[in-house]
């Protein structure tokens, strides 16, 4: 099922909420999805768009249990739909379950509705409080009407700030994410959210670094094997990364020979020709999508894609980001994938420039957030009206500094990536890949995950560890330089030499967020900033497609008539910005 709503009302319940709201079925559907049935009754209604053959729906009004994501793996197997119902009603096996997966049950026909999402939340789910009534969904548009459709100011301070989301807020007012690991349950026109796993801690001793890698690098080579075994004709997402090279290593070489291999990029670029030396060397397939072999949007399709792109990342990413790799997958098999995400915790992606040793503090955290968070998907400040970017700054650095847990400062950058940038940015974009093909990343495994965190910070600065797992999965690979041009296997040891090259990748990346800085420019994704620039261009020949931007005040109308007239231009952050507020306020027809 690729989306879902359900609506459970108490008698005292507004009367628009007793029956099915069209404006917010509407927030259901798009061009590939239709919202093919709804289930009303006196205390409630539900909506199923996008059903597929592993959804067990029964008679209108009667049980069901579907799935809200095509994955459903345990370290071993595939299970069934049938298996779900047991496991939602006392949560038992549920953190087995590699994330993306959520589901939605009923027992029992006018029973209560609960929807279970992962351990980590990376299949995003939304819900919403009303008087007497109270809603889930896989559509936090589809929640806003129904709660009146207005903006929560503090999240869309964070969003232009930022450019995704933190704690459990949208840039919807009343509308909330499901924190991970819950079960949540409708009924009487009451919501309840009940965690079954406790999110992961970093307390107790670390674990012995050699320790913690034959672990890891165990529960790898277990999920590679077992899952190529069920599914020969998977394909993996190759890049010159850390994180594929790890998910290759963990393959057996004889399960290497003909595997297909996937990279998006153009023909001199790192990744195309890392993958291709890697591809080639241990006889796999390899395909490689080139952008510029397809032909680009025009204006007008730039700018319906966009807003497409927003509505399937519920406004709360960057559009400009995924309206090029929609473009390209369209092209591509949606089928089985096998994608590295998540290794960043494994190496303490924030680690760079942080004091070891530190206690969490407000300055540190306002360091951080003016050096890294605010500046790759900011909106330029010109665009914003100033008391509420004001506002967004200061609401924004109280949000993150009560997030931040105390003790230690780079363990608690751990648990900030992986609980609010892993769950509240890569899961949106995850949430969309989520329903579209059974997309497999055993970094995702619970225990992995846990292992990664426990290490001691020292052990994860400049990818110790995953250095180390490198050359304990495969030592040839481990020997192959990345696009960073460091060496696994080097990185995996302290020496003068490593030390000096990571300095000076260190120092590079340094140099660049310097020049972010000083010259205030975001770093848009793959693909936006020529998908901002058509964008900009129908605009500016169709300024009614944007009108709807001057009645929102949070938005410089100078600023927005200098970038129709052309006097004034417009990053690929802001205008995505931008993209996400139309999208927001705009029906879908549109």
């Amino acid at each position: 099922m690729r989306a879902f709503l359900a609506v459970s009302v108490a008698p005292h319940a507004a009367a628009r909420l007793r029956r099915p709201v069209d404006a917010a079925l509407s927030c259901l559907a798009d061009d590939d999805t239709i919202v093919e049935r709804v289930d009303a009754a006196a205390d409630g209604w539900v909506a199923f768009a996008g059903s597929d053959d592993h959804d067990l729906l029964g008679e209108r009004g009667g049980p069901f249990t579907v799935r809200l994501s095509r994955l459903l793996r345990t370290h071993d197997d595939d299970l069934s739909t049938a298996d779900l119902a047991a496991m939602i009603d006392d949560g038992s096996g549920l953190a087995t379950l590699l994330p993306p997966f959520a589901a939605a049950h009923r027992d029992v026909a006018g029973g209560a509705v609960t929807v279970a999402g992962d351990w980590l939340g990376f299949r995003q789910l939304y819900w919403w409080r009303g008087d007497g009534a109270a809603a889930l969904s896989t559509s936090a548009r589809a929640l806003a009407v129904l709660a009146g459709g207005g903006f929560d100011r503090v999240g869309l301070g964070a969003q232009a700030l930022i450019g995704w989301q933190v704690g459990d807020r949208t840039i919807f007012a009343g509308v909330r994410a499901v924190p991970p690991a819950t079960i949540a349950t409708l009924a009487g026109g009451s919501l309840q959210l009940r965690q079954y796993a406790e999110p992961l801690a970093q307390d107790g001793p670390a674990p012995a670094l050699d320790d913690a890698v034959e672990e890891m690098a165990n529960i790898l080579a277990r999920w590679q094997a077992s899952y190529l075994e069920a599914h020969p004709d998977i394909v993996l997402q190759l890049t010159g990364g850390h994180d594929s090279r790890i998910l290759l290593g963990a393959i057996p070489e004889k399960l290497r020979v003909g595997l297909r291999a996937l990279t998006l990029g153009e023909e001199n670029s790192p990744d195309v020709v890392i993958a291709a030396k890697l591809s080639e060397r241990y006889g796999m397939r390899h395909q490689v999508y080139r952008f510029h072999e397809h032909e680009s949007p025009s204006p007008v399709e730039a700018h319906v894609r966009s807003l497409a792109a927003a509505r399937a990342l519920e406004c709360l990413a960057s559009p400009l980001a995924l309206a090029p790799l929609l473009l390209a997958e369209a092209h591509l098999e949606q089928g089985y994938r096998l994608s590295g995400l998540g290794g960043e915790v494994a190496r303490g992606f924030y680690y760079a420039g942080q004091p070891a040793g530190a206690q969490t503090s407000q300055r540190l955290v306002e360091r951080l957030a003016r050096w890294r968070l605010f500046s790759n998907e900011a909106v330029e400040a010109a665009a914003l009206e100033r008391t509420f970017l004001d506002e967004a700054r200061e609401y924004t650095l109280a949000t993150l500094n009560d997030l931040f847990a105390p003790g230690d400062w780079l363990r608690a950058t751990d648990q900030f990536y992986l609980y609010h940038r892993m769950h509240r940015w890569a899961a949106v974009h995850g949430s969309v890949a989520a329903v579209r093909r059974h997309t497999v990343n055993p970094m995702f495994d619970r225990r992995f995950i846990e292992l990664a965190l426990a290490v001691a910070p020292a052990a994860k600065r400049d990818s110790l560890l995953l250095g180390r797992l490198m050359s304990r999965l495969d030592q040839e690979l481990a020997r192959i330089p990345l696009d960073s041009g460091l060496v696994p296997a080097r990185l995996g040891h302290r020496s003068v030499a490593t030390r000096l090259a990571v300095g000076t990748a260190t120092a590079r990346k340094a140099a660049g967020k310097v020049r972010q800085r000083l010259t205030h420019a975001g770093k848009p994704q793959l693909g936006a900033a020529r998908m901002s620039e058509l964008v900009l261009a129908y605009w500016r020949a169709q300024p009614s497609a944007c009108r709807a931007l001057y009645d929102l005040p949070v938005l410089d109308r100078k600023w927005l008539d200098g970038l129709l007239a052309g006097t004034q231009s417009g990053a690929a952050t802001t205008v995505a910005f931008l993209v996400n507020l139309l999208a927001a306020i705009q029906p879908p027809a549109d």
